[in-house]
């Protein structure tokens, strides 16, 4: 049995696939929307019929697969090739690592690969086998099935850092994060900045806007951060180990744990976020982890000056590939 990623394109996508491919039989699929996307849109939009296009396709970068097989597709990213897959014989599973409310609008208005009259869920998940989703709300929403967040290292790897943060010590006391720019976000770090600042800590906050080359600011700015650019996710990595505590400030509507959390745990480093779930995760530590409700600000202070636990290897285990992997592997099989 082989599980087949595909189109798993991010750069810390690619990277945990070709590492896992020492511990499991697994293939990155990451040609599959070349020549087939805009084409296939094309003969949909203009009513041609495209059973002989779609079946030449599946021969030339499907005919590998065997009805064994795990075919591992990402939710972001399936809507550009869902006809190419939605009849394939094998064990086909879908991972949502955003909610189908970010995904709705992501495919309609953005990408344009969900015209506005369909819907993701009635679109796409009718032809996988088992879906999983980190989002609490969406599983119980849509019967899926819980799966936790994972980082793009292995465990091997995971013990490998956590060893490295250990002997890792700031001169410069700092608070990083990096993100899209959103309202919810400016007001936060307005708020958040001159505690940290009084505090004796370097505030290091970028704000993105994707929907602008020309930085524009419909919501205000302030000293308190400034213009950010994207960087590669191993970038932010060399940020997070940089730091000594991570801003987390989430999308409103999303309860799922993101990976800048399961990275404060893996580099021992504090994190104060706006996800209010948190608390239900086996990782939480108030000590560690300080959750903003929007009347608490004046408890930052103390939060500062605590000392905390790591969070055991155990523990970890659960939101590395490896145990993603394994939890797929098992259900299916």
């Amino acid at each position: 049995m082989t599980v087949y990623f595909a189109e798993w394109n991010a750069d810390y996508e690619k990277y945990m696939v070709n590492v896992l491919k020492s511990e499991y039989d697994v293939v990155l699929l990451n040609q599959l929307m070349k020549h087939f996307r805009d084409i296939n849109f094309f003969l949909a939009r203009k009513n041609f019929p495209r059973k002989w296009f779609i079946k030449l396709h599946q021969f030339m970068k499907l005919r590998t697969l065997k009805a064994d097989d795990i075919l591992l597709c990402s939710g972001f990213a399936i809507s550009g090739f869902i006809d190419l897959v939605k009849n394939l014989q094998c064990h086909k599973v879908l991972v949502l690592r955003d909610t189908v409310e970010v995904l709705n609008n992501s495919m309609k208005n953005k990408k344009k690969w969900l015209c506005q009259h369909e819907d993701y869920i009635n679109k796409i998940i009718p032809f996988f086998d088992k879906i999983y989703s980190f989002d609490f709300d969406d599983c119980r929403k849509y019967n899926f099935t819980y799966l936790n967040q994972f980082l793009p290292f292995t465990f091997p790897e995971m013990k490998k850092l956590r060893a490295e943060s250990n002997r890792f010590c700031n001169t410069i006391k700092t608070c990083f994060f990096i993100g899209e720019y959103l309202e919810n976000r400016v007001e936060v770090i307005n708020k958040i900045a001159p505690i940290l600042q009084q505090n004796g800590y370097q505030t290091d906050f970028n704000l993105i806007n994707y929907t602008s080359t020309q930085m524009t600011y419909p919501f205000g700015q302030s000293d308190y951060f400034k213009s950010g650019e994207k960087i590669s996710y191993f970038d932010n990595i060399d940020k997070v180990k940089d730091c000594d505590i991570i801003l987390e400030v989430g999308k409103i509507g999303q309860s799922g744990v993101t990976l800048r959390a399961i990275e404060a745990i893996l580099f021992n480093k504090k994190l104060i976020t706006t996800n209010k779930s948190i608390k239900e995760y086996d990782f939480y530590s108030s000590d560690q982890i300080f959750v903003l409700d929007g009347e608490n600000y004046q408890n930052i202070e103390s939060f500062l000056k605590s000392r905390f636990s790591s969070v055991t290897l155990d523990t970890l285990y659960q939101y590395s590939p490896n145990a993603m992997l394994d939890s797929i592997i098992c259900d299916v099989l």
